[in-house]
């Protein structure tokens, strides 16, 4: 449930809510750290698919603004190549790669925190090279990851989500 107390607070986005004085939702922040700010009377269980939108916009714009930077940085800095990047809302399916080198991104990376958001990045990266996930690919997943890649997969696996 999405409610005053709901935050997402990573070394990659800050989203809390906070009660303010109007009588309207607003939202406040830059690219990292924003702030909903709701009315005094708010009613939070009446408002939930209104809420899980307003969020969901909140996620979409901040992954639009941060994982596309962060992924071209990663592959300028492991010598990867890809030719387009999208964001999309898939809950489970963090990221994919296509065949020409066209990856999607879930802007529910964006509730972990970067290192976990990096290895699904350096995951997709590593398909524009290797096209499944036999022993080269996870060798290669590996050397991205300074031999952390099943480590990190677990941990992503592990990492609780309010979205699951």
């Amino acid at each position: 449930m999405i409610d005053e107390t709901f935050e997402i607070d990573t070394d990659q986005l800050s989203l809390k809510f906070t009660r303010g004085q109007a009588g309207n939702f607003f939202v406040s922040g830059k690219t990292g750290n924003v702030e909903i700010i709701y009315p005094p009377q708010t009613d939070f269980r009446r408002l939930q698919p209104w809420l899980f939108k307003a969020v969901t916009e909140i996620l979409r714009e901040q992954a639009k603004r941060i994982l596309p930077a962060r992924l071209h940085e990663l592959a300028e800095a492991h010598g990867f190549h890809y030719t387009r990047v999208r964001i999309n809302s898939a809950r489970t399916r963090w990221g994919s790669c296509s065949s020409q080198g066209h990856i999607n991104l879930s802007l529910y990376l964006m509730i972990f925190p970067r290192k976990l958001s990096d290895y699904v990045l350096l995951h997709e990266l590593c398909h524009t090279r290797e096209m499944n996930h036999g022993p080269r690919f996870w060798s290669l997943l590996d050397r991205v990851t300074g031999c952390r890649a099943k480590a990190l997969r677990q941990e992503l696996r592990d990492y609780p989500s309010p979205f699951r």
